[in-house]
């Protein structure tokens, strides 16, 4: 096993798969390392659990519960679990390895713009919207537990403390598990933890992401708890001061004390801002078996049969014309999908679907779905024969992006599952706050994958600008940050219009030209603006 001289951990080989880099933490109970898996052929985060010296068998139920918990969560904006198990007296999980510093640090470095701020509660309202989905609290929303790179990715880790949905609780009643700071009311009193739960934390978050401070920090924990049992909103709120408005609303939504009153999905904190209100989880129209079985089971089936007539009779229409224009194609698939779509809504209406198979499962009644069952309909093989005109579109996008299609966000990458569409051209549009918007024309064949991958740093050119005293930056009439600036700006390919504004000097104003994988380098001396270099000829 791994030796007690972190020293030479360099040379030990921990459960024949992962050569130990360097020790992160370590207790008498646990450790977490930076390792390399020498099968994946990358580097990784473990965390190892002795079992034989656990003063507390409940840790070893919260360690086993992490691993099933992320193995199951899949997201973007939440760390991945890569493996778990055991070995002789020690369970372990290894994960993704993300190299990145946590929101605290990030708060205390104060460098964000408005607009990166932003950025990030989007990202974690995503991830928590992934993990309720899944029927997973975490529990224990702070800064700690929020991660992020250089390029301002960011993931939520550490799900010790997560519980699912009417899983056991494995503390008791009276106790209370999380950090004091940003728990929930409810939370404080040993309630019943909720998705709502992990929003009141989040809203502390967001409080101290655009403060500073966490407005309920007393003097102890008892002063803690005490002051989040006591608050007012509107008070913690006017001494913030200054908050933007879809940030002060937000905020107010989430810190309220009344669960009736407060915000019950993650999915709200991004109707702040300027994003389609449509789920990123929502899929693009796709006739899927279970729906047939719905349609099927109707007890209108004049509703159903008149679906299946225009359907056979749309498509041998398409097969009487041997050559077809892309245009008039098209727009046969928009008919399509309008037809389709408006036939189900009315047949929907109109009639009440048939109980469910004795076979379902008790969580397919729970979610109201309808399974289709092995023995099908003729009808309804003819049916699914005839629609077999889709394809499947794949995306790979570095670092990531939101998908559009035809002007609709359709998901996020890294795609959970290709996406389905009826065969025709596309706009295909990728976007990520930070860069230009990547657009191209696709073309989805019956019965193929399209391939779409996408380095989006290769989109733009960067712009370095050193201010002497110091400035505001401002490209294009947006604000960029105030110099020094952490990082060069994105920005695309072209010319811009640059001004850089201290309250103590003339406005400065310039036009800019960026080219692609360039770094333009600007310099700029409000005391002597004649001294005006870069690096490069402008």
């Amino acid at each position: 096993m791994v030796s007690n001289n972190d020293n030479n951990l360099e040379n030990n080989l921990l459960f024949d798969k992962f050569k130990i880099l360097s020790c992160l933490k370590k207790n008498q109970q646990s450790s977490v390392y930076l390792a390399d898996h020498i099968y994946l052929g990358k580097k990784i985060i473990l965390k190892t659990l002795d079992i034989e010296h656990l003063a507390d068998k409940v840790l070893l139920s919260r360690f086993k519960r992490e691993a099933k918990i992320l193995a199951g969560l899949d997201h973007p904006n939440i760390i991945k679990v890569l493996d778990f198990g055991s070995r002789q007296n020690f369970f372990y999980i290894s994960f993704e390895y993300f190299e990145s510093k946590n929101l605290r640090e990030i708060i205390k470095e104060n460098k964000l713009t408005g607009s990166e701020k932003e950025s990030h509660i989007i990202q974690l309202a995503l991830g928590l919207q992934a993990a309720h989905q899944n029927q997973i609290v975490h529990r224990d929303i702070k800064p700690e537990n929020i991660l992020i790179d250089s390029k301002l990715h960011l993931k939520i880790a550490d799900f010790g403390l997560a519980l699912i949905n009417d899983e056991t609780v494995l503390t008791s009643p009276e106790s209370i598990v999380g950090t004091p700071a940003y728990m929930s009311p409810e939370q404080i009193r040993g309630g019943k933890l909720t998705n709502q739960s992990d929003l009141f934390s989040c809203g502390i978050v967001i409080y101290e992401l655009f403060t500073g401070r966490n407005p309920f920090l007393g003097k102890d924990a008892g002063q803690t708890l005490n002051n989040i049992l006591n608050f007012n909103t509107d008070k913690i709120l006017k001494q913030a001061g200054g908050l933007p408005e879809n940030i002060y609303s937000l905020t107010k939504n989430l810190l309220r004390k009344n669960l009736s009153k407060r915000y019950t999905s993650a999915r709200q904190i991004l109707d702040n801002f300027d994003l389609e209100k449509k789920s990123i989880d929502e899929k693009p129209i796709a006739i899927k078996p279970s729906v047939f079985k719905k349609i099927i089971n109707f007890k209108n089936i004049a509703a159903a049969a008149l679906i299946i007539i225009i359907f056979v009779l749309f498509l041998l229409q398409i097969k009487k014309t041997d050559k077809i224009s892309e245009t008039t194609r098209s727009d046969s698939l928009k008919h399509y999908s309008s037809v389709k779509e408006g036939l189900i809504t009315a047949a929907e209406k109109d009639s009440q679907p048939a109980a469910p198979d004795a076979g379902q499962s008790s969580n397919d009644l729970k979610n109201n779905k309808v399974v289709l069952q092995p023995e099908k309909s003729d009808a309804a093989k003819e049916e699914i024969k005839y629609l077999n005109i889709s394809g499947k579109l794949d995306i790979e996008c570095q670092p990531w992006a939101y998908v559009y299609i035809d002007s609709k966000k359709i998901d996020s990458t890294p795609l959970k599952d290709q996406i389905e569409l009826p065969a025709g051209k596309y706009s295909l549009g990728l976007i990520h706050p930070e860069y230009p918007l990547f657009s191209k024309t696709i073309q989805i064949k019956a019965n193929e994958v399209t391939f779409v991958k996408i380095n989006l740093d290769t989109l733009v050119g960067y712009f370095d600008c050193k201010v002497y005293p110091w400035g505001d930056v401002f490209v294009d009439g947006s604000f960029k940050g105030q110099t020094p600036l952490k990082k060069p700006i994105h920005l695309s390919d072209g010319k811009h219009r640059l001004i850089i504004k201290n309250p103590e000097f003339k406005e400065f104003t310039k036009y800019i030209e960026i080219q692609k994988n360039d770094t333009m380098h600007f310099k700029l001396n409000f005391e002597s603006i004649a001294d005006i270099s870069r690096s490069d000829s402008i």
